[in-house]
């Protein structure tokens, strides 16, 4: 709350509050990541979310019809963003099926024994396949499947402590990304205004596989048709949830 009220709620300012000591490199690499891996990584976020969305009618309709509940036909504002309760989970369900790195890399810094009897040797790294776990049927029921609804609409928005490290997408720990908040919140205002605007749907017969790197993008692009849509000002604060 005092960071939202502050007369300068930059990122900057909030990093220089935030620790009692800290390099201008340090600041500028928390800003690099912030910025470079925000944007390129809600890209793909946005990009997998509209697909799947253009795939799932009934989800599309609900989220729309959110979005005009709690905006009635203007810009998304800060305070709007707790309201947006099944936007969230969609953007949430599609970083689960389209993680945002697909593999995580972590170095030991001691000799360890992991789970398993794994022994690992300080200065080895250790690759985490975050797709592997978020599409696993072991800890996920309707592994492949899009079910923005499997996230409670009531509880907190979904994280790597309250699923028992199930959801990881933002990695967890002390080495969690530093932008996730950032991130998350970009891709929500983003595609509140995109629901809010367009109606769209996939151009039919294109062959649409992904590319595994820093980020999953599409191979060959994604390409859909829109068209103006204006709010539906039925779907009123009055409207049953």
């Amino acid at each position: 709350e005092e960071y939202v009220n502050d007369a300068d709620p930059s990122i900057l300012r909030f990093l220089l509050a935030s620790r009692e000591e800290v390099s201008s490199l340090q600041l500028r690499d928390d800003l690099l990541s912030m910025l470079v891996a925000g944007h390129e990584t809600t890209g793909s976020v946005l990009t997998w979310t509209l697909y799947l969305l253009s795939k799932d009618s009934s989800s599309l309709l609900k989220a729309q019809q959110e979005v005009d509940r709690v905006l009635e036909g203007r810009p998304p504002a800060y305070e709007d963003i707790k309201d947006l309760k099944f936007l969230t989970r969609c953007i949430t369900e599609s970083l689960r099926l389209y993680p945002h790195p697909p593999v995580l890399i972590r170095r030991a810094q001691v000799d360890d024994i992991l789970p398993g009897n794994y022994r690992v040797k300080a200065g080895q790294d250790v690759m985490i396949s975050v797709y592997n776990i978020h599409h696993s049927s072991q800890v996920w029921e309707r592994a492949e499947e899009f079910v923005p609804g499997r996230f409670d609409l009531e509880s907190s928005v979904p994280n790597e402590t309250n699923t028992d490290y199930r959801f990881i997408p933002f990695s967890g720990g002390p080495r969690k990304c530093v932008g996730d908040q950032y991130a998350l919140l970009e891709a929500i205002v983003a595609l509140a205004i995109f629901l809010q605007r367009f109606n769209f749907e996939l151009v039919p017969n294109q062959n649409i596989s992904m590319t595994t790197g820093a980020t999953i993008h599409t191979t060959d692009g994604l390409y859909m048709k829109l068209c103006e849509r204006k709010p539906n000002f039925a779907f009123s604060s009055t409207t049953s949830r």
